[in-house]
């Protein structure tokens, strides 16, 4: 007697191997830090059939995919300008100054200070 075709049996029995493998892109994609934790993840299995001419069987395709998070975006800014005859772009605004702050210097003689706990 035959087996009857189930998820479990269809594609020769690949599709648990399929979703395991998707399943490891999304928890993957999930635990990158550089993804955007607030998009859904997706994973899909499609079961196609193609059938015969004659009505009596069919093609199956299997298939597993997923629809991960992309990148996050981050933004800046940059300010262009010409340098040597060539256009460039910085980040930190070129008009603006530098400030040439002191150095900060250690404290000397400074006791430790007790709290009672109360």
């Amino acid at each position: 007697m035959e087996t009857t075709v189930t998820l479990e049996t269809i594609g020769e029995g690949k599709l648990p191997d399929l979703f395991a493998a998707e399943l490891a892109r999304v928890l993957e994609n999930i635990t990158d830090p550089n993804t955007d934790n607030k998009s859904k993840r997706t994973i899909t299995i499609a079961v196609s059939f193609k059938p015969n001419r004659d009505g009596d069987a069919a093609a199956v395709e299997v298939k597993c995919g997923s629809k991960l998070a992309g990148i996050m975006t981050i933004e800046s800014k940059v300010f262009i300008g010409m340098q040597q005859g060539k256009l460039v772009a910085v980040e930190n605004d070129p008009r603006q100054g530098t400030f040439d702050l002191p150095k900060p210097q250690p404290v000397a003689n400074v006791s430790r200070i007790n709290q009672k706990e109360g």
